[in-house]
């Protein structure tokens, strides 16, 4: 099989210099194999310092390590790819810019979180769609070899729900949970799956607790630390039993989600339904509302 050519819009991330290195480099311990990153457009938000100020020195690193190609322009860019990694730290980005990949039907991995907003998580649906190109989006924290274990056990039986936690840190370009707590509520819908009916959103100076509420009558609880020792991880509770996990310090993450994104490349085939992730998104968004209107919110309210 051909060596799938990948391109990168957005320079504004440390998965940029991450990823390139795990896919580009075959002393990498965790090299995945199947593809190599020879271009990018270095966009990056002029108003969000995460942004700007990070962009120049991964768009030099991976110049000078891996002989990448800049461009000054997506469409462009895309006449030499195969296929693109979104990777635009700020969800604002993405419409925008994965609009000229889907015309020019580009397989894409669409970095976390889709959007910063359900519209425009939807509206990315509907592009793909409309071009009939596929893509996915998720968070590193779905692969992880700890987490898909746990999730994957055979002996839980039924699940009958699943309490997720995660590192809660907050901005105010992408608010609520779409900035971080995306990586603990990606877990909890890796294991939940679609069919989340409402969420209530408790705030504290400890945490920020959401709770959802499944049709079947199930529970899903995100806890986002903001005090105290902080990871990543998972408690499933079962009809035969409990199984908890924390996320597997000495396997990167990354790698394991590069295999998954490579993989779609090969098939066009995404890995995950685009159903859950855009629940994924309304459930974040109804989050916001039941946390600035103190009430359980209704997916419906969003999806409508």
């Amino acid at each position: 099989m051909n060596e799938i050519k990948i391109g990168i819009i957005g320079f504004d991330t440390s998965h940029v210099p991450a990823f390139t290195k795990v896919i580009n480099d075959p002393s990498d311990p965790h090299h995945v194999p199947g593809g190599k990153v020879i271009a990018g457009v270095p966009t990056f938000s002029k108003d969000f310092d995460l942004s700007y100020n990070r962009v120049e020195g991964f768009k030099k690193e991976l110049i000078e390590k891996y002989n990448v190609k800049i461009f000054d322009n997506i469409e462009k860019m895309l006449e030499v790819v195969d296929a693109i990694l979104l990777e635009s730290v700020d969800g604002r980005r993405h419409l925008k810019e994965v609009e000229p990949v889907f015309k020019a039907k580009k397989p894409v991995f669409i970095d976390k979180p889709l959007a910063a907003s359900y519209d425009d998580a939807r509206k990315i649906v509907e592009l793909s769609e409309k071009y009939s190109c596929p893509f996915f989006s998720c968070s590193s924290l779905r692969f992880d070899v700890n987490i898909s274990e746990a999730r994957n056990d055979s002996g839980l039986g039924k699940i009958m729900g699943c309490d997720c936690f995660s590192p809660e840190s907050r901005i105010s370009v992408m608010p609520g949970f779409f900035w971080y707590g995306i990586h603990g509520i990606e877990i909890l819908f890796s294991v939940m799956k679609s069919g989340c009916m409402s969420v209530e959103v408790i705030c504290s100076e400890s945490a920020d607790i959401a709770v959802g509420l499944w049709k079947d009558g199930r529970t899903g609880v995100y806890r986002g630390i903001k005090q105290g020792t902080s990871s990543y991880g998972l408690t499933v509770f079962g009809e035969k039993k409990i199984r908890q996990a924390t996320y597997h310090p000495d396997i990167p993450m990354y790698s394991m989600l590069i295999k998954e994104i490579m993989k779609f490349f090969q098939t066009k085939v995404p890995p995950i339904p685009v159903d859950e992730t855009l629940e994924i998104m309304a459930f974040m968004q109804a989050s916001l509302v039941s946390e600035q209107e103190k009430r359980p919110v209704m997916l419906e309210e969003i999806m409508k």
